[in-house]
């Protein structure tokens, strides 16, 4: 008979093979998984950049449109070309700003004494004028009115509201209104004392900008994250100033904000455009520059000289390009480049057919600040193009609401 085998385990040999194998199977396994998580958070990366400049560009494409509304066309529209909100001036390589101006649909109230720097209302306010918001006082008729600025915050279930009659400030997208919006020297004449009060309407002031903000809070670094801001013109944190920090942070990752515009032209004669191989003028400067006898006037027909000019009121489209980055870079790989000629991404994307073509950063130049540089650094980038007709600011006349009001 014989004798049974002893049993036996692995050999060295069997077991060092084996553990080269299953480390090579586990580290394939775990390569498919570093590359799968790296790919995933690639394309999360681009969807959150493509969110948001399209969440960003549709903000303002809507004020946009409106600007205008119940407001003279000289003043609906304030450029601002490369803005440093960080010292709230004019700068070179920065975004662009822009601030556009639109009459309340809801708040209306008659003014039952006008004053040289007050108006009593006729009802109480249902909610607080905020210092710096702009109000309009139409006489009977609107051939007459002034545009006004709130000087001190008004609380709710007030009837009185104190307006402003200190200088005109520096004129930002990061301040208050300017000079346009403080006539309270015209509040003097007569229709505003007749026996029939006149109107008060608000108009919304909505001022667009980017700026940038590191982990704390301290804006414009490098390695800072960028944002599309709104200013409403008005002391938001009851600070009793009105600057920088009165604006809301509306989308992340927003680098770059470029506008031109296109002004009217007649016929087939090409319509001018400013604001790429130019400068456009400063603010309120583009309206306040041009002598008073080639400004346009409401009454002015669409063909006279003063309504084919270089003015605001003038502007028949506003053209905007947006560049959003992803919030975190990659040391992974060199990141896009939407400024430089030829680089892929560079030209954005293609227009629809007919339509004028432009420069994607339009005046932005070859040498940007370094906190808005659309170039490298490991980021994702999404670039969006609008083109928006601000048809508002074909109004020839003013008018008061016919609605009964409230706010």
């Amino acid at each position: 008979m014989r004798a049974p085998r002893r049993p036996h385990g692995f050999t060295l040999i069997e077991l060092l093979v084996g553990t080269a194998i299953g480390a090579l199977v586990l580290t394939g396994i775990g390569l498919v998984f570093v590359s799968q998580a790296s790919q995933y958070q690639a394309h999360a990366s681009r969807r959150a950049v493509q969110s948001s400049v399209r969440q960003a560009m549709g903000f303002v494409e809507r004020h946009v449109r409106n600007a205008g509304y119940g407001v003279d066309p000289d003043r609906a529209i304030l450029a601002y070309d490369s803005f440093d909100a960080v010292s709230n001036a004019h700068g070179v390589g920065y975004p662009d700003g822009i601030t556009v101006h639109a009459r309340d649909l809801y708040f209306r109230r008659r003014a039952t004494t006008v004053g040289t720097d007050f108006l009593r209302l006729d009802a109480p306010l249902q909610r607080p004028l905020r210092k710096g918001e702009i109000l309009l006082v139409l006489c009977p008729g609107a051939v007459r009115y002034a545009y006004v600025t709130v000087g001190e915050t008004a609380p709710a279930k007030a009837t009185s509201v104190k307006l402003d009659t200190t200088p005109a400030p520096v004129d930002s997208p990061a301040g208050p209104p300017g000079a346009l919006f403080r006539e309270v020297d015209t509040l003097s004449e007569a229709c505003f004392h007749d026996s029939e009060p006149p109107v008060v309407v608000r108009v919304e002031r909505s001022s667009f900008y980017v700026t940038s903000f590191d982990d704390d809070g301290n804006p414009a670094t490098a390695s800072s994250t960028p944002y599309l801001m709104l200013h409403r013109g008005v002391d938001i944190n009851d600070d009793g100033a009105i600057d920088g920090a009165d604006a809301t942070p509306l989308a992340v990752g927003i680098e770059q904000l470029q506008v031109a515009y296109i002004l009217n032209t007649l016929g087939d004669t090409p319509p001018p455009l400013v604001g790429v191989d130019d400068d456009v003028p400063w603010g309120e400067t583009w309206h306040i520059a041009t002598p008073e006898l080639e400004r346009p006037r409401l009454e002015d027909a669409y063909s006279s000289p003063r309504r084919l000019g270089s003015h605001p009121a003038n502007i028949r489209q506003v053209r905007l390009t947006l560049v959003a980055r992803s919030t975190r870079a990659d040391s992974q790989r060199q990141g896009d480049d939407v400024l430089t000629p030829g680089a892929a991404g560079a030209e954005g994307p293609a227009l629809p057919s007919g339509t004028p073509t432009w420069r994607q950063l339009e005046n932005l130049g070859t040498t940007p600040a370094s906190a808005f540089d659309p170039r490298g650094g490991g980021f994702s980038r999404a670039v969006l193009r609008g083109s928006i007709a601000p048809k508002n600011l074909l109004m020839r006349s003013q008018f008061t609401p016919v609605h009964r009001g409230g706010g």
